[in-house]
């Protein structure tokens, strides 16, 4: 198992707009280098985040503000989602959310048999929201059962 803590508090939060570079708030390396390679194609990866967003007043009614997601396995993105302010709530108001995900990857062979790999999370957005406590962490088994 791997961990990967960018923020254990929701202040100070950290802003992010559209106009920001996708952040990347986890990064880990999953060890498989005592895999047997009788089992390097039986390699499983659960991957769990969590991100507290504080989303924005929308100056214009029309823009829903919204947090994409993307987990990356050696630069390759293998995951996605965009979590949306909930439209029942007023654009007019901050909102706060709490974003969990769960992700499963069946990495190729030569991944698993390159002895690491290498999970990655980033997060953009179409308005203002502000990152507040968030994690990454991710596990590795192999083997049939």
């Amino acid at each position: 198992m791997r961990i990967s803590q960018d923020s254990t508090s929701d202040l100070p939060g950290l802003a992010l707009s559209s106009s920001s570079f996708p952040y990347t708030f986890g990064d880990i390396g999953l060890q498989t280098a005592n895999i047997a390679p009788g089992n390097s194609s039986l390699v499983r990866v659960s991957l769990y985040a969590y991100a507290r967003l504080t989303m924005a007043i929308s100056a214009n009614p029309s823009i829903i503000p919204n947090v994409t997601f993307t987990i990356f396995r050696n630069q390759t993105p293998i995951f996605s989602t965009t979590y949306q302010k909930p439209e029942s709530q007023s654009q007019s108001e901050i909102t706060y959310e709490m974003a969990g995900l769960s992700a499963v990857d069946f990495p190729p062979q030569a991944d698993v048999l390159a002895g690491q790999i290498r999970y990655i999370i980033s997060v953009s957005t179409n308005y203002g929201v502000t990152l507040g406590a968030r994690s990454f962490t991710g596990t590795a088994v192999a083997g049939n059962g």
